[in-house]
């Protein structure tokens, strides 16, 4: 059952500056949410619509997501680093 993913503006520009090595591993991750977007995650909250947004950490980055099971698409809002 696996989904496709979209990244945001924001997630891609973020993504896209990182070394390889690090990229790789939110990359595969976030194929991971594709193939199983079931997942439970890290913590779920909510958007000023009321839609729930997802929190997934990797590492040391969380990654922000919703998924659309109508049009089978994870959609990846935001990816950031924690200390």
């Amino acid at each position: 059952m696996s989904y496709r993913w979209l990244l945001d503006a924001e997630a891609y520009s973020f993504l896209r500056r990182l070394p390889r090595s690090r990229r790789s591993l939110l990359e595969r991750a976030i194929d991971r949410l594709a193939d199983r977007p079931f997942t439970e995650p890290s913590f779920i909250g909510v958007d000023a619509e009321g839609v729930p947004v997802f929190h997934l950490f990797v590492s040391c980055y969380v990654i922000v997501y919703h998924v659309d099971h109508a049009v089978r698409k994870v959609l990846i809002y935001e990816i950031y680093r924690v200390e």
